[in-house]
């Protein structure tokens, strides 16, 4: 019985090993690569055996490979934003499949003003850059990543302290005013991009023309920038991890004297003046003290996000958590921001869909004084002898430079801090009644408020750096910003007729207030505990003011887009704007604008031609307008109360009011017409790639402020409509990228553009706009022929080597000898006088590029970015200290390049502390070449193969940030944007701007 059980059981069991056997025998294994239409892998794209539900997942170079039952002759590819393909696979072991982006997918359709058009039908001139792109740089702002990558954006740090803004401006600077383009977050035009993390956005566009930026109207003078952050998508839910860990340090440290030499250089500065030596032995100095080395260290920065989505047909989602943390390379400096994101949609039923895109953020800010004469400029100039301090822990002074600070003191005693707690986002409703026509209504917010808190401690250096009384200032600013937009959209195709119209209105309100409160005599024990840094502890000249604005736009819209058979486009866009910041004679402006397409590559004559795939010549031209700056009642006549008056009986005091601003009810919106004329490209299979642009965009109306005579008792200059300024210039682009056959992948753009700036016309009160320094004087003008914010100042054309050369020349002053400079006579009278000043120099660049090139073998991937600008000048305010014959340190280059003798130098003068021929004034020794050539970005990474990690990507790197830079510029950085928020006229001026650090990072990514 057993006997005949056991026969039983190992029949049973050699019967299934056989039939096992004859399904392994039936199945086949099936290898292959899947890319999408740019040739780039589809990492994460589903393969499945048709009709069974066998299926595996590609891996981040594209690969795949799976077991096919024998009687499976297909292979069903799907991949999101992409349409999903069938291919036959009978008698095949290798399949290798090119994926088309679905109509709707991100890589066909890019976003554009209150909606989406397919990429090949754009007439107006837009810049993209794509997630990929921005993940590819370990960028901590938005602003970073988008430098090199759009041509006719140009892109610079105003400084290199951690979290710092950056100067942005498309297609050069139209007006003496605000030039920062509009930022538009997932239809929200409330939002400053600071807030944003890089990891949280899918795309940006940029719009440029104004036949593509018209949409916006009075918002779009300066180019709109559209950021689309991440949304969810059906399917799986899906885990990313990004996590990086950089050093940064500091460049180059500038050269300046040792103890030794600065003693050596001001014993000559005294005695050229004719005065006794004030060191007698230089040599017994020694080196002294490094300053920089005191001040400057190496820093850490984190940055860590977490991205989480997925969903279904009808609920999709998006979470988003990140963290950064930055210490700056000068101590005492810092910034983090902490932010989340939550981004979803919900389609209720075929008539209605929900979503919201929500987000928070808190960032930190610990600054320095730093433009102007703060520390960095202090630490450039201190006294070398003075030690940081004393054998009995005080802190080191010198009794014989008063005027020199001890710049280690001066940064232990900073206390500069900011907090910026924002909320921000939209819900929206779209109703589709019927097929083809679709209401949105949206509502977008922006809350959040700024609260900075400086505390200086009681403190004494020396005689000339001390503070005896305990201070704290509190500054704190509100913000409440909303918008509500309605739009009507309708799509409808009849034979070869295709047609899109939009009509909208929309309605935009912002309040701020801000208040400032200051405490002095604050506890001793605060300059130690921070929690004694209250105002209600300070027992003195408490001090408190404060205001609130309030302004609004409402707004009505349409665009209209047609096109025929594919061959032949329009756009006409229309918008009028009503703004409460203008009077009753011109609240409304009215801006259109139209663009006109032929995709010439679908003419018979070119559709046979294999290697175009699509050639779009395009053109168009548009109004917009602009009003940022402008006060928000500045049409209106002002009074301050409060103000006291003599009158009546002697002493008496009388309570009244006094008018303060002179309002002009006709004032008008600044107006910018631009013409854009260019071509779209792409050919060879997709691997080519180019477009090209050539614009003229003039500025009419500009707002200006003329000031008014001082017995008119009008302290504000009122505003008028003064001033016409050009720009013209061309952008180009062109890209290449290609899959081998041998696994190398490789990718590589190249973008250019030239822009010229001009002003036609001012009418302000005087013939000119002019901005000066401190101890330089005038040292920019903006006048008629010139660009805005020109250098202006006197022309050296040597340095005199002899009294003959001196007398032969034009009278510059009593004191002129050998070794001062040769002023230019610009207007022949024989006097140097302040009509001898001139241009000088030119901030802005005649160009700016990119380069942008990647190349990957088997999961090794190189990423370089180049970027620059050629033919800009940069104002190195920061000479007058340290090139004068002063208290201050010198350079090396005063030390190497002086005048001392006939034939000794051409390009210095003499060191003399009291020089009377004023030598250190404005001038051409100030203005250098400010070009530059930076290798922005060098990453090297490595993708660990999913039979490895079993992850659907694991991405490990090591990059260099700001790698090297090529420039003629002596000073620290040349990348100079303004030391002043939104004013272009303090643009390009060195006053030793904190310097960008160079940042070496590891990190990872982790997709699960």
């Amino acid at each position: 019985m057993i006997a005949a059980k056991y026969l039983q059981t190992k029949s049973v069991l050699l019967f299934l090993m056989l039939f096992a056997c004859t399904l392994v025998q039936a199945q086949q294994r099936v290898t292959g690569k899947i890319l999408q239409a740019d040739n780039q892998p589809a990492n994460g794209a589903t393969v499945t055996a048709t009709g069974t539900a066998q299926a595996t997942s590609t891996d981040s170079s594209g690969a795949f490979s799976i077991n096919v039952p024998g009687n499976v002759t297909k292979l069903t590819i799907s991949f999101v934003g992409f349409e999903t393909q069938t291919v036959d696979i009978a008698g095949k072991t290798t399949v290798n499949v090119i994926l088309n982006p679905s109509e709707n997918s991100l890589q066909n359709v890019i976003v554009v003003g209150y909606g989406t058009q397919k990429r090949s039908d754009i007439t107006g001139a837009i810049g993209t850059v794509s997630a990929k792109q921005i993940e590819d740089e370990p960028a901590i702002q938005v602003g970073q990543a988008l430098q090199g990558k759009v041509p006719g954006l140009q892109v610079s740090q105003n400084s290199g302290a951690p979290g710092s803004g950056l100067l942005v401006r498309v297609r050069g600077t139209g007006t003496v005013n605000n030039s920062e383009p509009l930022y538009v977050v997932d239809g929200n035009p409330n939002v400053n991009p600071l807030d944003l993390s890089p990891d949280q956005i899918e795309s940006i566009q940029v719009l440029k023309s104004a036949s593509a930026a018209a949409i916006y109207g009075a918002q779009g003078a300066n180019g709109v920038v559209l950021i689309t952050t991440k949304q969810g998508r059906a399917g799986k839910a899906q885990l990313d991890i990004n996590f990086s860990q950089g050093l940064q340090q500091i460049q180059k440290y500038f050269p300046v004297t040792n103890a030794t030499q600065y003693a050596t250089l001001y014993n000559e500065g005294l005695e050229n003046a004719g005065q006794a030596p004030l060191y007698p032995d230089p040599a017994a100095l020694g080196k002294g003290t490094d300053w920089q080395k005191e001040i400057f260290r190496t820093a850490p920065m984190t940055d860590v996000n977490i991205g989480a989505s997925g969903g279904n047909e009808t609920s999709k989602f998006f979470f988003s958590a990140g963290y950064t943390n930055q210490e700056g390379i000068i101590k005492r400096t810092s910034f983090d921001r902490m932010s989340i994101r939550v981004n979803s949609s919900h389609t209720i039923n075929k008539f209605i869909k929900l979503g919201q895109n929500l987000s928070a953020s808190l960032a930190r800010y610990s600054n320095i004084s730093e433009f102007g004469y703060g520390i960095l400029n202090g630490t450039l100039t201190a006294n070398p002898e003075i030690p940081v301090k004393n054998p009995d822990g005080t802190w080191g002074f010198s009794p014989t430079s008063l005027n020199s600070s001890n710049p280690a003191a001066s940064l232990s005693y900073t206390n500069n801090d900011t907090k910026r707690p924002v909320v921000n986002g939209n819900a929206y409703i779209d109703i589709t009644p019927f097929t083809g026509l679709v209401f949105r209504s949206q509502f977008n917010f922006n809350l959040g408020r700024s609260e900075q808190k400086v505390f200086t401690p009681v403190y004494r250096v020396s005689a000339s750096q001390f503070n005896d009384v305990a201070t704290l200032t509190e500054n704190e600013t509100r913000f409440n910003d909303y918008s509500w937009a309605n739009t009507l959209t309708y799509q409808k195709t009849f034979g070869n007729h295709s047609i899109e119209a939009l009509a909208g209105i929309t309605d935009q309100n912002s309040y701020t207030q801000n208040i400032t409160a200051e405490g002095r005599g604050l506890p001793p024990a605060a300059t130690d505990n921070e929690s004694l840094r209250y105002l209600n502890l300070s027992i003195s000249n408490f001090r408190v003011a404060g205001g609130a604005g309030e302004w609004g736009i409402l707004s009505y819209l349409g665009r209209i887009n047609y096109n025929y058979a594919g061959k032949y486009f329009t756009t006409v866009n229309f918008r009028a704007d009503g703004s409460s910041r203008f009077g009753e004679n011109n609240k409304f402006g009215y801006f259109p604008s139209f663009s006109l397409g032929w995709k010439i590559s679908e003419e018979n004559f070119l559709k046979d031609v294999e290697w175009i795939d699509n050639l779009m010549l395009r053109g168009g031209w548009g109004s917009l307008g602009n009003q940022t700056s402008l006060p928000n009642y500045a049409f209106a006549n002002l009074v301050t109360p409060n103000i006291n008056y003599a009158f009546g009986a002697p002493g008496s005091v009388v309570r009244g009011q006094a008018p303060t601003t002179l309002g002009n009810p006709d004032l008008k919106w600044e107006s910018t017409r631009e013409t854009d004329l260019g071509f779209d490209f792409r050919g060879f299979g997709g691997r080519v790639t180019a477009s090209f642009d050539w614009y003229t965009k003039k500025t009419t109306d500009m707002l200006l402020q003329v000031p008014l005579l001082g017995y008119t008792g009008i302290t504000t200059a009122p505003y008028v409509n003064g001033g016409d300024v050009v720009n013209k210039g061309i952008e180009a682009m062109i890209g290449y990228t290609k899959s081998t056959n041998r696994g190398v992948d490789f990718d590589i753009s190249v973008n250019a553009a030239f822009n010229k700036n001009k002003v036609l016309k001012l009418s302000n009160s005087g013939t000119s706009i002019q901005q000066f320094l401190s101890f330089v004087g005038l040292m920019n003008s903006t006048q008629i022929g010139a660009p805005i914010a020109a250098f202006y100042g006197w022309q050296v054309d040597g340095v005199f080597q002899s009294d003959e050369e001196v007398a032969k020349h034009a009278y510059q002053s009593n004191g002129t000898a050998p070794g001062d400079f040769i002023f230019r006579d610009v207007d022949g009278n024989d006097t140097i006088n302040a009509k001898d000043q001139t241009i000088i120099g030119n901030p802005w660049p005649k160009m700016t590029y990119g380069l942008n090139a990647s190349v990957s073998y088997k999961g090794i991937d190189l990423r370089v970015q180049i970027q620059g600008t050629y033919g800009n000048d940069i104002f190195q305010a920061f000479k007058f200290r340290t090139e004068g014959a002063n208290f201050f340190n010198y350079t090396m280059n005063v030390w190497n390049n002086r005048w001392t003798g006939p034939g000794t130098s051409n390009t210095m003068p003499r060191l003399t502390t009291s020089d009377p021929n004023n030598n250190m004034r404005s001038s051409t020794y100030y203005v250098e070449d400010g070009s530059y050539l930076r290798v922005r970005n060098i990453q090297l990474g490595y993708r660990i193969p999913q039979s490895v990690s079993h992850l659907r990507n694991a991405r490990i790197y090591i990059s260099v940030q700001n790698a090297f830079t090529i420039t003629k510029y002596s000073g620290f950085d040349p990348e100079i944007g303004t030391n002043s928020a939104n004013n272009p006229l303090y643009i390009g001026i060195d006053e030793t701007n904190y310097p960008l650090p160079r940042i070496y990072t590891v990190g990872f990514n982790v997709g699960l």
